[in-house]
């Protein structure tokens, strides 16, 4: 599934829905975790920390530190808020933040652009090769490199 760029309302929609997600689980959805998260809902691609740095401390007179940006960003990853792609170390919003799913992450060569797919044969194969091989994963990045359909 493609993240299509959102709208405003969408976003105020989006971060309204997950601060009561949040308050619903005793989870503190901080004012820099919700800067992080608009962030990167707006971002037309994949961002990197550093970008993300640059961009709350362009919009802030307060300094902002790197570990603070990368604790909220690990926040977000565990909460299932964003992805972060293995090969350009760079975070996207998740399409489905509010529903537990594995996926396959889709990144063009050309243009950048990623696209999240959620199938559950993705996560039948990765339950099959966990008991095949007596093995427990943890965590696990699927991404396919190639070419999207509008650079082709």
């Amino acid at each position: 599934m493609c993240m299509p760029q959102m709208t405003a309302e969408q976003i105020e929609a989006q971060i309204a829905q997950i601060k009561q997600d949040c308050q619903a689980q005793g989870l503190r959805f901080t004012a820099l975790r919700e800067q992080v998260y608009r962030l990167i809902l707006l971002a037309a691609q994949p961002i990197g920390a550093y970008e993300l740095l640059d961009l709350l401390q362009s919009a802030s007179e307060k300094v902002v530190a790197p570990p603070t940006v990368y604790r909220s960003l690990e926040f977000l990853l565990r909460h299932g808020l964003v992805h972060q792609l293995n090969s350009s170390k760079a975070f996207f919003a998740c399409s489905q933040p509010t529903d537990r799913h594995v996926a396959a992450f889709l990144v063009c060569r050309c243009c950048g652009e990623v696209q999240e797919f959620s199938h559950p044969s993705i996560q039948t194969m990765l339950t099959e090769v966990d008991q095949s091989t007596n093995f427990a994963t943890q965590s696990s990045i699927i991404e396919l490199s190639g070419v999207c359909q509008r650079c082709q």
